[in-house]
């Protein structure tokens, strides 16, 4: 019989096209805040500003969601009326980046999977909801980063989703894009790490995934092999 798992996954760009779905709710935002500007506003600019409020901020200190409306009103200083219209750029903003994502080919089917079979849990940096996107059947636990102070790779937002589950690392098996976040941090806890490379990229770092993957339909049967070891 197979063994009792935990397989947790990151969210943005390896359940779906974040990257995508952003670049489109940029875009419309930067439309609608051009409207009552003097000059152009670009994504480029909201991209910019935004990146800079994070750093002043320092790590998990404000909620994603208020950074960018933050970076929308610092785009219309100095209209007197700038913060109203900065709350109506958000709404805009999330209409488009919290509507239907562009998943990664397999993903839904793969989590069904897994799900008859073992815990899976979410576990994100960012502010992805899977009940948004329609998934959060398909989660045994979520784990949201801005909810804790502290973040992948650190050990402790690993820990606490362990905690919910109750199991140790060595039932973990963690699936994310990114070597510095989600495989160092897998790596870090003794817990088993996949590394999602649909572009198959090269890995130049130190960081070394335990297996890795380019579609998720190849997850199920790694999982299956590995439990039955």
């Amino acid at each position: 019989m197979p063994r009792e798992l935990l397989v947790s996954f990151d969210a943005d760009q390896t359940l779906f096209d974040f990257q995508r779905i952003l670049d489109e709710a940029l875009i419309t935002t930067a439309s609608f805040l051009s409207h009552y500007s003097k000059k152009p506003i670009t994504p480029r600019r909201l991209k910019k500003i935004r990146n800079s409020l994070v750093e002043d901020a320092g790590p998990n200190s404000i909620r994603l969601l208020e950074i960018r409306r933050a970076s929308f009103e610092q785009a219309l200083n100095p209209l007197s009326n700038a913060k109203e219209l900065s709350q109506q750029a958000l709404e805009v903003f999330e209409k488009v980046r919290f509507g239907d994502p562009y998943f990664y080919p397999h993903v839904k089917e793969t989590l069904a999977t897994l799900k008859r079979n073992y815990k899976t849990a979410l576990i994100t940096n960012g502010n992805s909801c899977p009940k948004s996107a329609g998934i959060a059947h398909l989660f045994d636990y979520v784990v949201m980063a801005e909810e804790y102070p502290y973040k992948k790779p650190d050990p402790r937002l690993f820990n606490a989703m362990l905690s919910m589950a109750g199991m140790g690392p060595d039932k973990l098996i963690h699936v994310g894009d990114s070597l510095e976040d989600d495989i160092a941090g897998a790596n870090n806890i003794g817990a088993t790490s996949v590394w999602f490379n649909p572009l198959h990229d090269d890995n130049s770092s130190p960081v070394l995934p335990d297996y890795s993957i380019a579609c998720m339909r190849e997850l199920p049967s790694l999982v299956a092999g590995y439990a039955t070891r």
